[in-house]
């Protein structure tokens, strides 16, 4: 059933956080004091955003260890000595958002190789401080350009294990944005077209052996308020992706923990087989505890910046993928 108002306004706060962060790059460093964390049997374990420096991201090089390359040091020899090792590699892409910053957001946003250039979503809204809204909708070039990318991706990094897909979500919460404001037309046509992103993504994975994460809400409940899930609108989760991302939220894990443990995440992938990998970041270590004890994430850490954290406990082998499938 559709959520109360007062539910939808902290999912509003995640999503402001989410649209808010550094687009797969920018200043900081590694943070070399890990967290304090007691895992007391909790099937989580430590992740790491590492969007710059790759200093010391061997720390997870070893099965179940998981990172998030960004949009310029993707390439970083160091990032296939995790996936040599066990670990896994999730490459950074935002078919959202009109930033062309980094290799594969010029392949995907400008006139290249995979096609024209594309257009902003009609009117040009602007999103947030990085860039306006991309034309998405079903149809689009961007839609016709997404699978080109994606597989030279692919082509380019057979050392990655997915896509870390930012700004995919059922519905907008960006901050310069007024939803409420569109036509229920236009709202429809951004559900439409985010659900087409998540089954192009998902495609291309199938056929390598990947996984997809997105960074975007998928919320259960109506179009207007919520965005929905799918293909139930009334449950939380994506079942076309393997995990959604929690960002900076210490407080509300009740909230957090239903909607990460919805059996709709994952539930389309032959890859992880409905076995979701939610993955959580907060700015504490209370708030990491707590994501830790919920039980319903598969990685979680505590972030000051976007860069590398070092791990708070050991990983273990969950079945991920380590590198292109063929």
């Amino acid at each position: 059933m559709p959520r109360a108002r007062g539910v939808l306004l902290t999912v509003l706060v995640l999503a402001l956080s989410a649209c808010g962060a550094l687009p797969g790059g920018g200043p900081g460093g590694p943070d070399d004091t890990a967290p304090e964390v007691v895992a007391d049997g909790s099937p989580t374990q430590p992740a790491s955003l590492v969007y710059g420096d790759t200093a010391g991201v061997e720390a997870y090089a070893r099965p179940g260890g998981l990172v998030v390359a960004g949009r310029d040091n993707f390439d970083d020899p160091a990032f296939a000595e995790v996936s040599r090792a066990g670990g896994s590699v999730l490459l950074y892409l935002d078919p959202v958002i009109d930033n062309a910053y980094g290799r594969y957001h010029r392949l995907l946003l400008g006139a290249s190789a995979c096609g024209p250039a594309v257009p902003d979503w009609p009117g040009s809204p602007v999103a947030n401080d990085y860039g306006s809204l991309a034309d998405f909708r079903v149809g689009s070039v961007l839609q016709d350009k997404l699978p080109c990318v994606l597989e030279t991706m692919v082509a380019e990094n057979p050392r990655m294990a997915g896509w870390f897909a930012d700004d995919v979500g059922s519905r907008s919460w960006f901050p310069e944005i007024d939803w409420d404001s569109w036509s229920p037309e236009a709202q429809q046509a951004y559900r439409d077209g985010a659900i087409a992103l998540t089954r192009t993504f998902r495609r291309v994975a199938d056929a390598h052996g990947l996984v997809v994460v997105v960074n975007g809400t998928w919320t259960a409940g109506d179009l207007a308020g919520a965005g929905g899930g799918y293909p139930d609108p009334e449950q939380h989760g994506n079942a076309l992706a393997d995990g959604g991302f929690v960002e900076n939220h210490d407080t509300g894990v009740a909230f957090f923990t239903d909607y990460a443990c919805s059996p709709q995440w994952a539930a389309e992938s032959p890859v992880t087989e409905g076995r979701a990998i939610n993955f959580a970041v907060t700015r504490t270590d209370e708030g990491l505890q707590a994501y830790v004890d919920s039980g319903c994430f598969a990685y979680a850490q505590r972030h000051e910046t976007y860069d590398l954290v070092r791990p708070w406990a050991g990983n273990r082998d969950i079945g991920l993928p380590t590198e292109v499938a063929d």
